[in-house]
């Protein structure tokens, strides 16, 4: 009876155990795809202020931007982006080889269970749980990846990013730099003109000033010279 009970509970212990691989395996795909799928959205719509991800890199292209005075590859910029995304702590490419793996792990413990049990003579409808997981689960991890598809979302996400950062962003930078050289054209213009005016209105003094003084010498000179004649 006893070895009749741990028989069963290290049966059951396989089977949650192979469940829980297998179903963090499959979660890790669908966070993928939850986390592509709302960046696209966002980034199609123009609401990128409402996705966290796409405002850190509104924010990053801005102060590029800025520091460079535009981004020469902006589709570059966005592949470094989007590899630098994380979940959890987690990049994407990583969740995605984890996946695979917890999915594999899964499958194994369950052959594993399937061994133990033959070994200790149980019968196959003990067994067929092993099975029944383990097909299910395989079946479910390949539905959720075609339905992510992962590498097609992240070119879509690719092309949207860089279509809002290309046509939205970078037009609304340059449209504000044009805007504050011509600012500053224009106040240096009005500070030219204004020492112009000042030079102007200074000028007639100064000329009225030596007039006087050639006038002086003029007269000093005919004075001298009638006084010469005189003597």
């Amino acid at each position: 009876m006893l070895n009749g009970i741990i028989s069963y509970f290290d049966q059951s212990f396989i089977i949650m155990l192979t469940l829980v691989l297998m179903a963090l395996g499959i979660a890790f795909q669908a966070a993928i795809g939850i986390t592509y799928q709302r960046m696209i959205q966002a980034a199609d719509t123009f609401s990128g202020v409402e996705n966290k991800l796409l405002t850190q890199c509104k924010e990053r292209f801005v102060n590029c931007y800025k520091l460079n005075g535009g981004v020469s590859n902006i589709s570059v910029f966005v592949d470094k982006f989007i590899n630098r995304i994380r979940f959890i702590g987690m990049s994407m490419g990583f969740m995605k080889h984890l996946s695979g793996q917890l999915m594999l792990a899964g499958v194994f413990v369950a052959g594993f269970g399937v061994c133990k049990g033959i070994v200790e003579g149980i019968g196959f409808i003990s067994l067929l749980p092993f099975y029944i997981i383990s097909l299910l689960g395989i079946y479910l991890y390949l539905s959720v990846v075609s339905i992510v598809d992962m590498p097609n979302r992240r070119q879509m996400l690719k092309t949207n990013l860089t279509d809002y950062l290309e046509n939205t962003v970078a037009q609304r930078l340059e449209h504000g730099i044009l805007e504050k050289e011509k600012l500053m054209w224009e106040l240096e213009q009005e500070k030219s003109d204004e020492e112009d005016e000042k030079r102007e209105k200074a000028a007639p003094q100064e000329e009225r000033v030596s007039f006087s003084q050639e006038e002086a010498r003029e007269l000093e000179e005919l004075l001298r010279s009638f006084i010469g004649n005189k003597a």
